[in-house]
């Protein structure tokens, strides 16, 4: 039957429809409001100490057939000195070999019972099914008990922690990262300590296992068993397996507390061609694990910058459109924490960048949060517990905190209860001592164009330059040369190579180089004619992933075999590779050149030359005693650089090229590619230019 609406009924009807309709806009505009608190219960954990003093915790769950084992050495801080490193190298070092067995019976033996083992320089990890319980553990104590160091494990360790190394220097978030733990701390302080090429190289063998000797001890270490486990099992398997280990006595030397600076400091770390800014303001703070104002402290971060709810996020984001995102994050810690607040931005809003972090840390430090962020903040950190709870790798971490810091055993089980009864003053007050804008290190990794616009933030009046490392740098000493030109730069680096004849008479060429990633084997061909086509396939284990093509202003390009979509940026990029000596040719575009500063690389003294691109400007650097180009650091997308370290120059057809190319920057660790064959003024397939 169809319902006819008439008269009162009908205006009745629109007059409920309408305020419907009107409600579910409403509704869409409004965000819900946090529901309230969950109630968890966290159960309780057994322990007990072994005769030689390691302590045993157990957390009892027998909901799913798996346990975990997390033993960890409460290393004591301590400076390393010349063999800064060696704790990480010691790490690596333990899964390596046993007295019986080598890294691969050690990895299949794992394998063949789906268990994780995993060992660090404070300790080991590992987990299985109830099934392997026994195993797993017996494996765990053997690789820390019985660890085996080899010469040749060591070297292959230490080349990998080398390179390691060389890709964190290439990532401007690691050198921020770096430079803070020396700013807020000190060098002279085992958390402002760094590792360098220098400090790594000085390793030996020797320094590791004394590392090894001297800190691996029962007295100091927590063995945290969680999962499908009993009292008695625990008890049984710690004895068994850990029982035997021999008690030390273990230096403990005490440093002075690091303190927040008097004033705002501004440090900055030049690089060359950076197209963005890495920020960071932080201090070091007094926060200690497992109080009221640790709690409170982690409640007013997730209001100023723990994610898209926080204040910097929508102030330097969504309003300002500074950036992808803004963060901040306050560490506990029993000799000293920190606070940080960070963003990467665009270079020419650097300056303003900071002055809106500054903004938000004066409001938060000196004004009540609102009722409604108290709440949505309460919720988040409930939330987050909860789901914290899920997984017993936490819950174990929570029981060794309890110990490691003598924490009262319901501090964790009530600690959904002190988030509830935190009070927007309690907020304030822990704001006022954690956050104080006035005593802050602001940290920028950018182009060094930006540094002097920062100076009015610093007490002193004055920017601080500093390398990768932390340490001092003479901005003076890298000064553009006024005694050299672009044009005598390029000049150079020709007649270096060869000279302009010899590069004129050079036509074609082919050249294939390997590297090899995790294992894997990459090979790369690049063929080149005429100076305006090109063709380069690169492939992994045979495989084609891609394949990029110039021919006479026409591009293309194929990832994976799937076209992708021409682009007149990728086309003119291209049409730059197809010349044969791209850098030769930077003679005729000299207006697009200028020499923007002198650095040292490898001890050799380098000028840089900057050059206007079709992805944007690149940075040049050459030797000034043999004018052979040594770096390139080019631009690879929106705050992404890529640097290449060239080297290992030999003469092709009459022209020195390199056969050595290092990438780093472009992907999370270096690639380090070497020429196996490469021919000049040779016949070349024609298909291989040809674009679909």
């Amino acid at each position: 039957m169809k319902t006819i609406y008439t008269g009162l009924t009908a205006l009745l009807f629109l007059f409920i429809s309408s305020t419907a309709m009107q409600a579910q806009e409403d509704f869409r505009k409004m965000a819900p409001k946090p529901g309230p608190a969950p109630e968890i219960r966290l159960g309780d954990f057994q322990d007990f100490t072994l005769d030689n003093g390691l302590q045993v915790v157990l957390v009892e769950n027998h909901k799913l057939p798996r346990v975990s084992y997390q033993l960890y050495i409460d290393v004591p801080p301590h400076l390393e000195g010349d063999y800064a490193g060696a704790d990480g190298l010691a790490g690596q070092m333990l899964r390596r070999a046993t007295s019986t067995m080598t890294k691969e019976e050690i990895d299949e033996a794992v394998d063949f019972i789906g268990a994780t083992l995993s060992t660090s320089s404070r300790g080991a990890y590992a987990s299985t099914i109830t099934k392997y319980k026994d195993q797993v553990i017996d494996l765990m104590a053997d690789v820390i008990l019985d660890a085996q160091f080899t010469q040749t494990d060591f070297d292959k360790v230490k080349t990998d922690a080398l390179a390691g190394l060389k890709s964190e220097l290439a990532n401007p978030d690691a050198v921020a990262a770096r430079v803070r733990r020396v700013i807020n701390y000190g060098d002279l302080h085992p958390y402002g300590e760094l590792s360098t090429e220098e400090t790594l190289n000085n390793i030996t063998l020797p320094v590791v296992q004394e590392y090894y000797n001297t800190y691996f001890v029962p007295n100091r270490s927590y063995l945290v068993m969680v999962g499908d486990l009993t009292l008695p099992e625990a008890k049984r398997m710690a004895k068994e397996h850990f029982g035997a280990w021999k008690t030390k006595t273990v230096p403990a030397p005490k440093f002075p507390t690091p303190i927040a600076p008097e004033g705002v400091t501004v440090n900055f770390v030049p690089r060359s061609g950076a197209v963005q800014s890495n920020i960071l303001i932080t201090s070091p703070i007094e926060l200690k694990p497992g109080t009221k104002q640790a709690i409170r402290a982690d409640l007013v971060n997730s209001i100023l910058g723990s994610g898209f709810e926080g204040r910097l996020f929508k102030n330097l984001r969504e309003d300002k459109a500074f950036t992808y995102g803004a963060y901040s994050s306050v560490s506990e810690d029993k000799l000293v924490g920190s606070f940080t607040a960070r963003s990467n931005v665009r270079s020419e809003v650097t300056d303003s960048a900071v002055a809106e972090f500054m903004y938000e840390l004066k409001k938060i430090a000196r004004e009540p949060v609102s009722a409604d962020e108290l709440a949505r903040a309460k919720a988040s950190q409930l939330g987050s517990f909860g789901r914290a709870l899920e997984s017993p790798q936490r819950i174990a971490s929570y029981a060794l905190n309890t110990l490691r810091y003598d924490l009262d055993r319901d501090f964790y089980p009530t600690y959904l209860q002190k988030v509830e009864k935190s009070s927007a003053n309690d907020l304030r007050e822990v704001a006022a001592k954690v956050i104080v804008p006035n005593r802050m290190n602001i940290i920028v990794v950018g182009d060094k164009a930006v540094a002097e616009s920062l100076t009015k933030y610093a007490t002193s009046g004055k920017v601080n330059y500093f390398d990768e490392n932390g340490q001092p740098k003479d901005m003076t000493a890298m000064a553009a040369p006024t005694d050299v030109t672009p044009k005598q730069v390029i000049m150079a680096y020709i007649e270096a190579i060869g000279g302009q004849a010899a590069i004129d008479n050079i036509k074609s060429m082919v050249m294939t180089m390997e590297a090899e990633a995790m294992g894997t084997k990459i090979v790369q061909t690049l063929y080149k004619q005429d100076g305006n086509k090109m063709s380069g396939q690169t492939k992994v284990q045979g495989m084609t992933m891609m394949d990029q093509r110039y021919n006479n202003g026409k591009a293309a390009m194929k990832s994976q075999g799937q076209k992708v979509p021409d682009n007149p940026e990728v086309t003119n990029a291209l049409a730059e590779q197809a010349v044969m000596f791209p850098v030769a040719e930077m003679i005729n575009k000299l207006d697009e050149l200028e020499i923007t500063g002198t650095e040292k690389i490898d001890d050799k003294d380098v000028v840089v030359l900057s050059a206007k691109g079709a992805t944007g400007t690149s940075q040049h650097y050459f030797d000034r005693a043999t004018g052979l180009q040594v770096r390139m650091v080019q631009p690879q997308g929106p705050g992404t650089m890529a640097t290449y370290d060239l080297g290992d120059y030999r003469e092709l057809g009459g022209v020195k090229v390199p056969y050595s190319m290092t990438i780093s920057g472009a992907m999370p660790f270096p690639l380090e590619l070497k020429v196996v064959e490469a021919e000049v003024n040779t016949d070349i397939d024609q298909s291989l230019f040809e674009i679909d």
